[in-house]
């Protein structure tokens, strides 16, 4: 595959400052899943969150809204799972990104099958293709941004779990990664 290309600078359009993290945004879609104190399950989409770092073991950053149920779930019990949506769950992205934690049961609503997480109490939804059992070691809020910083547990995934991983791009817009592309210059 030729990736190489020329591009004229007239082929640039100007993208609005409220858009341009969309230039950026990585969006391997994550599905949050969380349990309260009170024993509800809760799980969101969430297209903003990273690695940390590696020294150790893993950390991750998440950014959530500070206003969502899960969001309030992890300030209660510090864990959570981070879930990877297939390209084929796009519908459960779509029902669990429209609709509050704190007014239903995304579970039973949805009809979500799921089985337990394996070291920390959470719903893991089935047919992802790998998720991380977190325990958050820092959490900051910046207006309605929460940006929690976790460690794994643990971790689980399907081989090349990469690949059948879904990346949110921006409003109805989504994709998933492409042919596998060498350096052949690179040492």
């Amino acid at each position: 595959m030729d990736i190489s290309m020329e591009i004229e600078n007239s082929e640039y359009n100007e993208v609005a400052r409220e858009s341009a993290y969309e230039l950026q945004n990585a969006g391997g879609v994550i599905l949050v899943c969380t349990r309260a104190k009170d024993g509800r399950y809760d799980l969101a989409p969430v297209a903003w969150s990273c690695p940390m770092d590696n020294e150790g073991g893993s950390r991750f950053i998440v950014v959530l809204d500070t206003g969502h149920k899960t969001y309030s779930d992890i300030l209660e019990t510090g864990e959570f799972a981070i879930a990877l949506p297939c390209a084929n769950q796009l519908e459960l992205i779509e029902e669990c990104g429209s609709t509050s934690g704190f007014t239903c049961d995304k579970y039973a609503q949805f009809e979500i099958k799921n089985f337990p997480g394996k070291k920390i109490q959470v719903l893991i939804p089935e047919g992802v293709a790998g998720w991380v059992e977190c325990k958050a070691f820092d959490i900051k809020s910046v207006g309605t941004a929460g940006l929690v910083m976790a460690e794994a547990l643990g971790a689980w995934s399907l081989p090349d779990s990469w690949k059948k991983r879904v990346h949110h791009v921006g409003g109805e817009t989504f994709f998933v990664p492409g042919p596998v592309v060498h350096c052949t210059n690179c040492k």
